[in-house]
């Protein structure tokens, strides 16, 4: 279970999610008329002893949502994780990849699809290319529970058969933010990691297209 800390790391992660607090919701970007910039800084501990810092800003701008994050462990190791998703809104689905990079180099892909199956739920699944190249799969689902706030349910399918469940809790108030994630392990092992974290949303006008001659 080496690569299972790459796991934790993508909201928005698509699967992301732990260290990087950057799972924030895969929501479209709706609005083409302006571009909305999210910035989050923050911590983590682990059930685990874990610890660190963790930075991300995701621009929402013309039906595409891009994030880059980093985040820096105890030790002074610092890893960074980037992902897009590029969003139909007249079929409500999307597409999406990213990867991560582990302080020591090890990096880990993702791509997949996504669908709203219904206001404030939207359903994921893709594969994920480990840093040993074995190639994993994953479904997911995100639902909004209430204005900032989102859980999503996601199970991961290794390459050799056994799953992976996780839950992540994200909640938003007034620029503060939680997130609790809770990943149970195929031999019944639980680690839980929780953050907290700063969160600044700006808007500006979007990029108009230059017309063509």
């Amino acid at each position: 279970m080496k690569n299972l800390p790459l796991f934790s790391l993508f909201a928005s992660a698509i699967i992301a999610g732990s260290v990087l607090v950057l799972a924030i919701p895969a929501r479209a970007s709706d609005d083409k008329d302006k571009t909305t910039t999210t910035t989050r800084t923050g911590t983590y501990t682990t059930s685990k002893g874990g610890s660190g810092t963790t930075s991300s800003v995701t621009t929402r701008t013309n039906g595409t949502v891009e994030r880059k994050g980093t985040w820096t462990n105890a030790a002074g190791g610092t890893g960074t994780v980037q992902s897009q998703r590029t969003w139909n809104k007249s079929t409500q689905t999307a597409n999406f990849n990213g990867s991560a990079t582990r302080p020591n180099g090890a990096t880990t892909s993702w791509q997949g699809t996504a669908v709203r199956t219904a206001p404030g739920t939207i359903s994921e699944k893709g594969t994920i290319t480990t840093a040993s190249g074995k190639q994993d799969t994953f479904t997911s689902t995100d639902t909004k529970v209430a204005p900032g706030s989102w859980d999503k349910s996601q199970v991961i399918t290794t390459a050799n058969g056994k799953t992976i469940d996780r839950t992540i809790d994200t909640s938003v108030v007034g620029g503060k933010g939680t997130r609790t994630v809770t990943t149970t392990l195929p031999n019944g092992q639980t680690v839980t990691r929780n953050a907290s974290f700063n969160q600044t949303v700006t808007q500006s006008a979007a990029p108009q297209a230059t017309p063509s001659n």
